[in-house]
């Protein structure tokens, strides 16, 4: 039993190492291609200094990418040096079964999950905000603040420049049209705020109107009401980029749109990769584990590192695809998200199987 239990620290501390080791050097190299393809968008006020903190502040998007190839690749590291030294098949031999060793190396891939959950749910939505808001001068400066919402309610189109969480608007454009879709007026609000359930107000405003004659009318209204169904802080979130939010805030907001038959794909697609990922970096442990055992057995390191790179990559690419698609096709994203990690549990499960 304890010879049992010092095996498991050993299988494990190495693979923690490796893994750890694989995404620091993985985070640098993408830290250091970034800044150096940033650097081709310097303009005036946007120089090197704030490209290298848009660099930094994007790092954990980054981070969180390469968390499941940093996975395969220090499985293999780990459990390929371990096999180079004859230490696997003492511990076969010893009694040792192969699930049990592969059950040691998921410890350390478990770890990488729960740091990848952090990061997703409380690190990557300020930092990309903050990225944004680095490389966007013409942005507000008030952290929250985003630019850029159309929606459309019945005959009436809305663009919303500036929306914080808080219900304060600026640069509102409100465009109605005739049940034709001829255009009847055209009004530009300087600023605008949420007073009520569905109720927001326009202050400083020029309205342009199309008479019947044809002729156009140009008139100042300090204040209009206008009705929105999104809450503030749903305005604020439909001008990020969904994989930029929370997963607690896609619940929210998808549970919200729900009640409108809106929910926006793109979101729903969003929440399943996030739900995805953790299955995803568990699965590539997996494949590493198989490989190591299997068909890489007796093969060098150098050869097990490209494999698994190859490996790596044409899986990140398959479900980057696949993810693509499911905007296209009907059935819910759910099933292309889940489907590559479901083969890949399958051709995992299965060279072990043939290993053992």
């Amino acid at each position: 039993m304890q010879s049992t239990k010092i095996l498991a620290r050993h299988v494990t501390l190495t693979t923690t190492l490796t893994m750890l080791g694989t995404t620091l050097v993985l985070a640098f190299l993408f830290i250091l291609f970034s800044y150096v393809g940033e650097l081709s968008n310097l303009k005036e006020g946007y120089g090197a200094l704030e490209a290298l903190k848009y660099v930094l502040w994007d790092a954990p998007y980054n981070f969180n990418r390469i968390l499941p190839i940093s996975a395969l690749i220090g499985a293999v590291l780990g459990l390929g040096s371990m096999a180079s030294n004859s230490e696997l098949v003492v511990m076969r031999a010893a009694g040792i079964s192969l699930w049990r060793i592969v059950g040691w190396v998921m410890r350390p891939a478990l770890v990488l999950v729960l740091l990848s959950l952090m990061v997703v749910q409380w690190v990557l939505p300020y930092t990309k905000e903050k990225a944004r808001l680095t490389k966007d001068q013409q942005a507000v400066s008030v952290l929250g603040e985003v630019r850029g919402y159309w929606i459309r309610e019945g005959q009436r189109f809305i663009y919303i420049d500036y929306a914080n969480s808080a219900g304060k608007l600026n640069h509102v454009k409100v465009i109605n049209f005739d049940d034709e879709y001829r255009l009847k007026s055209l009004m530009k609000a300087q600023q605008g705020e949420f007073l009520k359930e569905g109720k927001w107000q326009l202050n400083s405003n020029q309205q342009l109107s199309i008479l019947d004659s044809g002729a156009a009318q140009l008139q100042a209204i300090p204040q209009h009401m206008f009705n929105l169904a999104l809450q503030p802080k749903f305005v604020h979130m439909v001008t990020q980029d969904p994989d930029d939010l929370a997963p607690t805030e896609l619940i929210g907001f998808m549970s919200y749109m729900k009640q409108y038959s809106q929910v926006p794909k793109t979101y729903q697609l969003a929440f399943w990769k996030k739900v995805g990922a953790p299955f995803s970096l568990l699965a590539l442990t997996l494949i590493a584990c198989s490989f190591v055992f299997g068909p890489l057995r007796q093969q060098s390191m150098g050869f097990r590192l490209v494999i698994a790179l190859f490996v790596g990559l044409g899986v990140y690419y398959l479900q980057d695809f696949a993810s693509y698609a499911s905007l296209v096709y009907s059935p819910s994203p759910a099933w292309f998200v889940f489907l590559p990690i479901v083969v890949m549990y399958i051709v995992g499960g299965y060279l072990l199987y043939r290993a053992r």
